[in-house]
């Protein structure tokens, strides 16, 4: 638990860093929730999103799956969006990228760690709520060995 907080820690401080260095406008980042069907359980996630242009964003996520029959996982995703469809307040994205997952057994005294690397493809969403808070509904499908998918939604600030 401690190498998780310092790890959102860390996440939070450089993206502080990263969007002091950046035009302001174009750079996002939040936290929410998320369910993944293959732990059949629900985690947090924080993610940060600078877009490029009117049309293409690079994102990064950090998700914590939470324990759930002794296993619990944590999940890096590296994506890019492509936005198809941008109307007044609603824009609506492909997502396709890397997710790198973390996955832990705990049973009493014995855990096992293993990582898995797979392909995000997917689809979301941005609906602004106010001139600095937007809503991010997104809905990925992770290929890898024992793919899965994950619906989750995060509320951003826009810096």
């Amino acid at each position: 638990m401690k190498k998780n907080i310092l790890i959102i820690i860390a996440l939070f401080i450089s993206s502080q860093v990263f969007a002091q260095s950046f035009d302001s406008s174009k750079i996002r980042a939040g936290g929410g929730l998320v369910f993944a069907s293959e732990f059949n359980n629900v985690g947090i996630t924080f993610n940060g999103v600078y877009a490029f242009n009117e049309k293409w964003e690079a994102a990064f996520a950090y998700s914590h799956i939470f324990e759930k029959d002794y296993i619990s996982a944590n999940v890096f995703d590296f994506d890019a969006h492509y936005v198809f469809s941008d109307k007044d307040k609603i824009s609506f994205y492909a997502l396709a990228g890397l997710a790198i997952n973390s996955e832990k057994v705990k049973v009493q005294d014995l855990s096992v760690s293993e990582t898995f690397t797979g392909f995000n493809l997917g689809i979301g969403m941005n609906y602004l709520l106010s001139e600095t808070l937007n809503l991010a509904p997104e809905f990925r499908y992770t290929i890898m060995d024992g793919s899965y998918f994950r619906l989750g939604a995060s509320l951003q600030y826009m810096f």
